[in-house]
């Protein structure tokens, strides 16, 4: 059976791998150990060097301090605190025993550090003597405890630790070339059995399987053609027997579905028709829903602009200044407003997120416009400031006359966006002029600036999404167009409207008109939609 013997020669090809992985993790272990040894020798090798050097350098240091007198002690205290972090280093080198470090080089470690400690205590006390008056016997103490302890010389003791050193960094060295040698030659060996292996497998198989996947390929062949007339000429009962045998049952059942799947041709298109236009009519309704969130997100961003914008603008105008503290609280009460209004949107937010609306509601009641407009005028004063435009506020018919039914919150919020706007486009040390009007059945609130204006066909079109002027554009580039938009949906919700018209001098006026409260007018608040869609 084909499938035996693939499962065989896979078999042979995995142990082979299998017993090549296992020998190269062992002779990677080995050569680490190895390489590990020489590494910690040829450390060991460093730090006796270093401690004989940095010996040498105190050495010269205290002949010049008896000589002259005015050896620096900062050079005293370098050279001793490398010989402690060398005596450090040897300890820790010292004591691994997993990498074969005999216990006496211990011991060696221990009596330099005792010969340092004894050469030091000498240094100590040479120290404390006139350099003038010290002794041939004092020089001959101080160098003998340099190069002796307990009356071995610690010269040789250090010149025997590199020497051992340096000839067990070389032999670990010669092991390691040696192992890495014998690696290479036995993993080569391996892999040229695994070759040769593979190689008598692939002749093996292609010879064997090549007559079989050609008449399976004719076979694949003319039934891919729609000739279900034709049948292989595979026998036995191995794989490609059966495989044959099935492909034959195939082609006799492929046959008949085709008369079957002919009668049914019709009537599927009809069905694929009807749910063609059921699904045409979905994806309108879905590309409307995009559109709609689309469309809510960009004018959530709007709305969300000017109170950051105020913000920024507050924040500006306290840092410029000293300032006192009733007008920092001022400033702070406006920012916490203007962050109220950042709250607000992000409850719209929340809202759509948890609903899926994308709309919000108008809390009405009765409120008296002069005053909506007034904290208009406060909320965007900062901005004014900020861009160097001078906001002006005429008087107004008194509050108790100009009362309108609505949500205070969004009429401020309208107000802002043609203040801004006004801003936004007037040349710095223009002015901006805010006033209000009354008429038979209607209040109005003027927005007056001194900017490029608009021409007739643009203020046509200026409600429209994302519409700009060709002036609008050329003073600020990353406008959305959409704040009239905003502006006039909730005006229309209130029963009202926006108004554009140009200046006589110059500049732009926008109105918001919006119905006088008649007397019968409950006062109770109610709650009206406003979808932005």
């Amino acid at each position: 059976m084909i499938r035996n013997r693939l499962a065989l020669a896979f078999a042979s090809l995995a142990l082979l791998s299998i017993a090549q992985a296992l020998f190269m993790w062992w002779a990677t272990s080995a050569a680490a150990h190895h390489s590990e040894r020489s590494v910690v020798a040829a450390r060991m090798l460093a730090e006796y060097l270093e401690i004989s050097g940095n010996k040498q350098r105190l050495k010269v240091w205290f002949a010049e301090h008896m000589l002259t007198g005015e050896a620096d002690p900062e050079v005293r205290d370098r050279l001793e605190a490398a010989i402690a972090d060398s005596l450090a280093s040897l300890r820790a080198l010292a004591a691994r025993r997993d990498v074969g470090v005999p216990a006496s080089e211990s011991r060696e470690v221990e009596l330099v550090a005792e010969n340092i400690a004894v050469m030091s205590r000498a240094i100590r006390e040479a120290e404390r003597v006139d350099p003038a008056t010290a002794s041939v016997d004092l020089w001959r103490d101080v160098l003998r405890a340099f190069d002796e302890l307990a009356g071995r010389d610690m010269r040789a003791l250090l010149r025997e630790a590199v020497m051992r050193q340096e000839a067990a960094s070389r032999v670990e060295a010669e092991r390691l070339a040696r192992l890495l040698e014998r690696e290479r030659v036995a993993i080569a060996g391996m892999a040229a059995l695994i070759v040769a292996l593979g190689i008598i497998a692939v002749l093996y198989f292609v010879r064997r399987l090549d007559r079989p996947f050609a008449e399976l390929t004719r076979l694949t062949e003319a039934l891919g053609r729609g000739d279900y007339a034709a049948r292989s000429q595979l026998a036995g009962n191995d794989e490609f027997g059966r495989i044959g045998g099935l492909l034959d049952s195939m082609a006799t059942s492929l046959a008949e579905a085709q008369a079957r799947s002919e009668a049914l041709e019709h009537r599927l298109d009809e069905l694929v028709s009807e749910r063609t236009r059921v699904a045409l009519k979905a994806h309108d309704a879905l590309l409307d829903i995009e559109a709609g969130r689309r469309r809510f997100f960009a004018e959530l961003s709007h709305e969300l602009r000017t109170p950051v914008t105020v913000i920024r603008g507050e924040a500006e105008l306290a840092l410029r200044g000293p300032g006192d503290a009733i007008e920092l609280k001022a400033a702070l009460r406006r920012i916490v407003e203007a962050a109220g209004e950042i709250g607000a949107r992000v409850r719209d937010l929340v809202e759509a997120a948890r609903d899926g609306s994308l709309g919000y509601a108008l809390a009405t009641a009765r409120v008296p416009i002069a005053g909506v407009v007034r904290a208009a005028v406060t909320q965007m004063q900062a901005v004014a400031e900020v861009r160097g435009v001078r906001l002006e506020h005429a008087g107004v018919v008194p509050e108790s006359d100009a009362v309108v039914e609505g949500d205070r919150e969004r009429l401020q919020q309208v107000l802002a966006i043609l203040i801004d706007n006004a801003i936004r486009y007037s040349p710095r040390g223009g002015v901006v002029r805010v006033g209000m009007a009354g008429e038979a059945e209607h209040w109005l609130m003027h927005v007056d600036d001194e900017g490029p204006g608009m021409t007739d066909e643009e203020i046509r079109q200026a409600f429209e999404p994302h519409f700009r002027g060709s002036a609008a554009r050329a003073i600020d580039r990353d406008g959305l167009g959409i704040g009239l938009g905003i502006a006039r949906r909730i005006a229309t919700a209130h029963r009202g409207d926006i108004e554009l018209a140009r200046r006589a001098d110059g500049g732009l006026r926008a109105t918001l008109v919006l119905p006088r409260l008649a007397e019968a007018t409950s006062s109770g608040a109610t709650e009206a939609a406003c979808h932005r869609s």
